[in-house]
């Protein structure tokens, strides 16, 4: 994840949206009404644990709420980078200077916070404070504390209780079942120096190749959020070609990594939302494909 400077208008990705349809039920209605369903339990998962998180927050003595954000922190310094994020904030007035309230709350907050990421002022400061992922539902919690001056020993208090959720894979973004054969492909780096190539190999194993349909089907959706800030892709990685038989048309096609350490994923020649790769995955490939290959 990715802590970086980015609108707050993000936040509304934790908003549930309600659909209306008319007409008759048709299966792909009902496979949407379920995605739709499985995607509101993490999301409200989420919630609930921002909201826990945001209560957490240790009140610095003599520190009044305010129904209004102090102009000092009204635009947050960090903010999770994710598609899928709830924020839940709160403002603050405290008695002290801003480096002093966050050394206090820093001091104060429930050991099961662990101090991370930091900006440093002036005009503001703040400090991430994180709870471990719950695998498969909550990708990051964060309890992020800006402060600023207002002046006359006056601090302005931002908090941020920042939750990502990992929604469900789509039924249909998967390696079809008439997948009988599937191509390795080394894909070029940049580099000019890097070394040449092997050729794409053709496996016709139908146990290692559902046994590598199943590894790209196992990998999560991507949450990164459209204000991350990705370095450019300097190419390599992996292409693995799925067909009815060799020769025939691709049924889908894994490729990456991508930007932002994405995963191209595309079934019957129509690209489908991103994938989020792992740093095993190409070594994975390689183990289960026979293949010991040096891949850029």
């Amino acid at each position: 994840m990715l802590l970086l400077a980015a609108c707050a208008a993000m936040a509304v990705a934790g908003c549930a949206v309600t659909h209306t349809t008319t007409g008759p039920e048709t299966s792909a209605s009902r496979t949407a009404a379920s995605q739709t369903k499985a995607s509101i339990a993490p999301r409200q998962r989420a919630a609930a644990a921002a909201a826990a998180i945001l209560r957490a927050f240790a009140v610095p003595p003599g520190a009044q709420r305010l129904q209004k954000a102090p102009e000092a922190v009204k635009v947050p310094i960090s903010i999770l980078v994710s598609a899928t994020l709830v924020d839940d904030v709160s403002f603050w007035r405290a008695p002290g200077r801003p480096r002093a309230v966050l050394a206090w709350e820093q001091a104060h907050l429930p050991r099961r916070f662990t101090p991370g990421d930091a900006d440093f002022g002036p005009p503001a400061w703040d400090r991430t404070f994180s709870l471990s992922p719950v695998p498969d539902v909550l990708n990051g919690r964060d309890l992020v504390v800006e402060v600023a001056g207002l002046g006359n020993d006056q601090t302005a208090i931002r908090v941020d209780a920042q939750v990502s959720w990992q929604p469900p894979r789509p039924a249909l973004e998967r390696v079809p079942p008439a997948a009988r054969v599937v191509t390795v492909t080394a894909l070029p780096a940049l580099d000019p120096r890097a070394a040449r190539l092997p050729a794409p190999v053709t496996i016709t194993r139908l146990a290692v190749v559902r046994r590598l349909a199943a590894l790209a089907d196992s990998l999560q959706l991507s949450t990164i959020g459209p204000g991350a800030s990705c370095p450019a892709p300097l190419g390599g990685g992996i292409r693995l070609t799925f067909r009815a038989r060799a020769g025939g048309p691709p049924l889908a096609v894994a490729q990456g990594p991508a930007a932002c350490g994405t995963e191209a994923f595309s079934v019957g020649g129509k690209q489908l939302p991103a994938l989020q790769i792992t740093d095993s995955f190409i070594p994975h490939v390689l183990k289960l494909a026979g293949l010991h290959w040096k891949v850029p």
